[in-house]
């Protein structure tokens, strides 16, 4: 990533990493990844997004380069994290660019923190109702090392299922294998999120992102989210689950048509 500049925070959380490219007078766009990858999902979309906006993409705590996090954190804690960034390098509002669960804090930081959030990106919202926390607690376990190593095979596997691309599955199993077993830390965090009691107190407008071929996320399922955000903006991207790597020229420029 020509030209981008690695950093060091001190949070609430510990220390987060990150990676900050580009510049401009507008307000930076700070990039989220979801669960339980790193900034390297932001790889091929930062230097794009850069041209054209000071971009800064975070590990979230617990994950990446970041300090790791004892206990259960909760979305609530990993939006303070990312505030206390915001806080260290100086920058009052940022539109919060954020995927699956990297859209779930954004949701919450723009509720705790209206005045922070210029607005929203909501890659792949997935709406942490009722329904939606018993859904994700059912898909998400954790996990344990075994001496026999099967665990790996069953990890590469499952993420080969979801994109058969040998190079990109080795990308996500080493984020995976960083964050070791707290890695469900995120999963669980939105599992237990209630965004029903929240969402009542987000005052910015949205940019809804959707995948065709994403499980966990349509407009149907999204609609409190849509409502809550005003005005809320909608389009439909064709990409599955880890799109900023799939289809980084896609994702970028539907960020950018919305930011101009």
């Amino acid at each position: 990533m020509n030209g981008s500049r690695r950093f060091l925070c001190d949070t609430a959380m510990g220390q987060v990493h990150g990676i900050d490219s580009g510049s401009g007078e507008g307000a930076p766009l700070i990039l989220l990844h979801q669960t339980p990858r790193s900034v390297d999902e932001f790889r091929e979309v930062l230097p794009i997004l850069a041209r054209r906006r000071r971009t800064i993409a975070i590990d979230t705590p617990g994950y990446g380069s970041s300090d790791p996090v004892a206990g259960q954190p909760t979305v609530a804690d990993y939006a303070r994290a990312v505030v206390d960034v915001l806080d260290a390098m100086r920058i009052q509002r940022a539109i919060c660019v954020g995927h699956h669960t990297g859209a779930i804090v954004s949701i919450e930081l723009a509720a705790a923190f209206p005045e922070r959030v210029d607005r929203v990106v909501l890659s792949g919202p997935v709406c942490t109702d009722a329904a939606g926390r018993d859904e994700l607690a059912n898909v998400f376990k954790q996990w344990r090392v075994r001496d026999d190593g099967s665990h790996l095979q069953e990890k590469w596997d499952r993420f080969f299922h979801w994109i058969p691309d040998p190079a990109l599955v080795q990308r996500l199993v080493l984020d995976l294998w960083r964050a070791g077993e707290s890695s469900e830390q995120g999963h669980f965090a939105s599992a237990l999120y209630r965004m029903e009691d929240r969402l009542g107190l987000v005052k910015c407008p949205a940019l809804l992102i959707y995948l065709q071929r994403d499980p966990f996320a349509d407009p149907v399922r999204a609609r409190p989210i849509r409502e809550a955000f005003k005005p809320a903006t909608e389009v439909f991207l064709d990409a599955g689950v880890f799109v900023a790597n799939e289809r980084p020229e896609l994702f970028a420029q539907a960020v950018l048509d919305y930011v101009r």
